[in-house]
């Protein structure tokens, strides 16, 4: 597929992992530096997630439409990137925080259960979210140089850019799928690892 091949798509990617890994480290650090209190309750909470992975499905349907709805939004005023940006970077955060949870609560075996949690739970989210940002920044750039040249191309890229949101929004519709039935009876079958 062209769009993954092209060097620059190749150059966003790295900066979009980067910043992705930047946001982990940052989790990583707010977790270290939580007060006692704030830890021992993340370490209960982890602790009754067995009886939760039984009782409970992952419902994401409404959470994900809202944010779609907002990011597809910010995406086509092209102003919104930033923010977008931004929740990339939060989203690092709560990864680099939910890992050293888990390893706090149960050293490597904890660790190994995080990354698996991630794994099934958000990797689709983020491979669309780094998707979305790839999109925005390339429609971006194509609408500002057809304003300049007045050549009347934005509608043409507008749609284009819709079409490859509604793509998007599928795949997640359908991820949210999955993992309402599936999800949590996934993570139960690696729960020994807690």
């Amino acid at each position: 597929m062209n769009f993954f091949r092209t060097s620059s798509n190749k150059h966003i990617i790295k900066f979009l992992l980067s910043l992705l890994i930047v946001g982990i480290l940052v989790g990583i650090y707010i977790y270290l530096k939580q007060p006692t209190l704030i830890k021992t309750s993340v370490i209960n909470e982890l602790s009754i997630l067995k009886d939760l992975l039984k009782t409970t499905h992952q419902n994401n349907f409404i959470y994900h439409l809202l944010l779609l709805s907002i990011i597809i939004f910010l995406s086509i005023i092209i102003l919104g990137f930033p923010i977008i940006l931004f929740y990339l970077f939060y989203e690092g955060v709560s990864i680099g925080f939910l890992i050293t949870g888990f390893f706090h609560y149960q050293k490597v075996s904890g660790l190994l259960y995080s990354l698996i949690f991630i794994l099934i739970n958000k990797l689709i989210i983020y491979i669309c979210l780094i998707y979305i940002l790839i999109n925005t920044i390339n429609y971006s750039k194509k609408t500002i140089l057809s304003i300049k040249r007045k050549d009347y191309k934005i509608y043409e890229y507008l749609f284009t850019h819709i079409v490859r949101m509604i793509f998007v929004s599928l795949v997640i519709f359908a991820y949210d799928i999955f993992i309402y039935f599936f999800g949590n009876k996934i993570m139960a079958y690696f729960i020994f690892l807690l």
